[in-house]
């Protein structure tokens, strides 16, 4: 009897564990076969977690997935013989039935429940601009490739996905204008233009804005309230950074945790770089090399000050580790440091004479910072 009722007991575990699995995800990449299909998601309810899953794909390209989730998520789809990233959004109490080659999701026909076909009805609007954005991305390669300048090639690539966005706001603009007691607007939100985000948000239905995408919203939510905040710091900041000012001090703590005060280096004959930067950042660490170059060539007339924002700890320790900085660390632990030097964007490095006064700032990756550096320390 005792294994009997053993028996029950497991058998009621694992209809239960069954029945949890609220979405599945199955269907077929006709460019992949006999390789695993790596899933990668956050969850934030009941508590914020990430999930790794290796899915395998047969010989015939076939898989399957099925998982257990409270809220809405976009997910990302990775197969290692094909390289490169997609996303799909995985819905609780749905399933998601897609086929096409994996490595031009443009291709991709998604089906499923209903939920997914009217996803898909809506993504075919906006194909063609995903189309064009991978043109873009090519000639750009074509154009590296053949000896263009890089950063003449950055500057076509940019004005020419501007000029899609533009087009592609108005489509999804529309649409979230219209559908405000729409799942599928959530999906959208991302696609207009950055200014637009936090008023769609505001204008969806509370069923929609509290329904199973609310964790998803809650996260755009957050973010773009932040980039907000920093934008009219920005602006408060600007008379501050103007050529010619003193530049804001600041007190922080080093790698060693000790008190470092950046008007401590005024004076003493070098000229100063804050480097705003975060582990977080791909761009910013790309530049470090460059940095320990100017570093050296330099470094008798020359202090550069890393400031870590958005960052944690640990994870600015190990950077730093990693990457072998040898110039000045410090950590912004509570983010007023960038907030009274209007970062809003990374890398973000502002030069300063050596008495301290700004000279000129730079927001993300380019050539006219390193060029600036030459001019003003070669002849000296």
């Amino acid at each position: 009897m005792k294994g009997v009722a053993l028996a029950v007991a497991l058998l009621a575990t694992m209809a239960l564990n069954l029945s949890a699995r609220n979405f599945t995800l199955r269907g077929r990449f006709t460019d992949v076969a006999n390789d695993t299909l790596r899933i990668e998601y956050v969850v934030r309810e009941p508590e914020k977690r990430v999930v790794n899953a290796a899915v395998p794909v047969d010989g015939e390209g076939l898989f399957t997935y099925e998982c257990s989730l409270v809220q809405a998520c976009q997910a990302s789809l990775a197969v290692r013989s094909t390289g490169g990233k997609e996303s799909l959004f995985f819905v609780p109490g749905e399933r998601a039935e897609v086929e096409g080659p994996f490595a031009s999701a443009s291709d991709w026909r998604i089906g499923g429940s209903a939920f997914y076909q009217r996803f898909d009805s809506l993504r075919q609007q906006l194909v063609p601009f995903y189309r064009e954005f991978d043109a873009v991305r090519a000639r750009y390669e074509r154009d590296v490739a053949g000896g263009l300048d890089r950063t003449e090639a950055d500057s076509i690539r940019k004005a020419a996905n501007l000029a899609i966005n533009r087009r592609l706001w108005v489509v999804a603009g529309r649409y979230l204008s219209s559908h405000t007691d729409d799942e599928l607007s959530a999906v959208l939100l991302l696609n207009q233009n950055y200014t637009e985000i936090l008023p769609a948000i505001r204008r969806l239905s509370p069923e929609v804005r509290n329904g199973r995408f609310r964790s998803y919203i809650d996260v755009i939510e957050s973010i773009f309230s932040r980039v907000a905040r920093e934008q009219q710091a920005a602006a408060a900041a600007r008379p501050e950074l103007e050529v010619g000012r003193p530049a804001p001090d600041f007190t922080l703590k080093d790698i060693n945790g000790e008190e470092f005060r950046l008007s401590a280096l005024f004076g003493r004959g070098k000229y100063v770089v804050v480097d705003f930067w975060g582990s977080w950042c791909s761009w910013c660490i790309r530049e470090f090399p460059t940095l320990e170059e100017y570093c050296r060539r330099y470094g008798e007339r020359l202090e550069i000050v890393g400031v870590a924002c958005n960052d944690r700890q640990e994870r600015w320790r190990a950077a730093v580790a990693k990457n072998r900085m040898p110039w000045l660390q410090v950590f912004s632990h509570d983010g007023t440091t960038e907030v009274r030097y209007g970062v809003t964007a990374y890398p973000f490095k502002v030069v300063l004479s050596p008495e301290g006064r700004v000279l000129a700032c730079f927001k993300g990756s380019g050539e006219a910072f390193y060029r600036l550096l030459d001019r003003l320390l070669q002849g000296d």
